[in-house]
């Protein structure tokens, strides 16, 4: 009775899934790494450490735009998706805990990750503006030589 809906074309290319995935075992394929579909998974939204551990364990310091001046912007943007995604987790940790009802372990995490990300913007925006005045710089340079070229070249004749 289904098959009544089905439009030829259609029923064709079912016939061939269904054909090649009822092959012997050696011509089969299996996909052994199905996790690795999802870029990113829910386990990464938590926290691996153990509330005990987590309550027991001292907390680092955050990272200052002093130390974040002479990173490479690729070790300063592998840094910014670290902080990010600690950022997503400690909230969400944050979150659990007040619904439970439950003591956030190490509230301070919170504020030094998004310390560490401004570092990281402060520093950016730096290298930026350093980066737009050398190249105003270097474009009023390139105006004031042909400038000088011009009045030269009209004065001569």
């Amino acid at each position: 009775m289904f098959s009544s809906f089905v439009i030829p074309r259609q029923r064709t290319v079912l016939a061939k899934v269904f054909t090649a995935s009822m092959m012997p075992a050696q011509s089969t394929r299996t996909f052994t790494h199905a996790t690795s579909i999802c870029p990113m998974p829910l386990s990464e939204f938590r926290d691996p450490v153990s509330r005990q551990q987590r309550m027991n364990e001292p907390v680092g310091r955050s990272w200052s735009a002093r130390e974040l001046r002479r990173k490479s912007f690729d070790d300063l943007h592998k840094l910014w998706l670290v902080l990010y995604k600690e950022n997503n987790m400690l909230l969400t940790e944050q979150q659990l805990s007040r619904r439970r009802g439950i003591i956030f372990p190490q509230p301070d995490r919170i504020q030094k990750v998004k310390k560490s990300l401004g570092a990281i913007r402060q520093v950016m925006g730096e290298r930026k503006r350093e980066k737009l005045s050398q190249m105003a710089l270097q474009q009023m340079e390139e105006d004031d030589g042909g400038l000088d070229d011009k009045t030269t070249e009209k004065v001569a004749p």
